[in-house]
């Protein structure tokens, strides 16, 4: 599985098209403490389906609602979210690059449905688990720092091994 993190990129670049072009799964990923994050959602899907204009051409699709570690800052309701996925088809997820809460179940699902493999409860169970790592030699404080910076994007994963990944 190739995971390609192009939120950087300016919606309006030109280069954009050619990195989503052929992928077999799409996550649409924006920051819950963020109104206008969750809004820009529009726009990336709006992309998207200028891509793959046909309906059942379209990649996966996933809606990634990030830092769900604060959500006592939530500017984006549960609800909102999942009337939003629904209504675009997408798969909805929450999730903390911070704590990493979600991030391994999303991406196992995602891989999982792509290769047309049914995940088990005891499956899921074991992508869950949380595993944290701190890089060597590097404060934690500066790592959470980083973590906590991922905010809106598009994360195009182009999966021409998905079976294998899911296996």
């Amino acid at each position: 599985m190739q995971i390609w993190d192009i939120g950087g990129q300016s919606i309006g670049s030109k280069m954009l098209s050619n990195y989503i072009f052929g992928s077999q799964a799409i996550i649409i990923c924006y920051d819950i403490t963020s109104h206008q994050s969750f809004a820009d959602a529009e726009d990336w899907l709006a992309l998207v389906k200028k891509v793959f204009p046909d309906r059942e051409g379209r990649p996966l699709l996933a809606l990634m609602g990030n830092k769900s570690d604060l959500s006592h800052l939530r500017a984006v309701k549960p609800e909102e979210h999942t009337a939003f996925a629904e209504e675009h088809e997408m798969r909805p997820f929450l999730v903390s690059a911070k704590t990493g809460d979600g991030v391994s179940a999303s991406f196992f699902r995602l891989a999982s449905e792509m290769a047309g493999v049914t995940v088990t409860k005891p499956e899921m169970d074991v992508a869950t688990k949380v595993v944290r790592a701190e890089v060597m030699g590097r404060p934690v404080s500066e790592q959470e720092a980083d973590s906590a910076g991922a905010g809106a994007g598009l994360a195009a994963a182009a999966a021409a091994a998905a079976a294998a990944a899911a296996a």
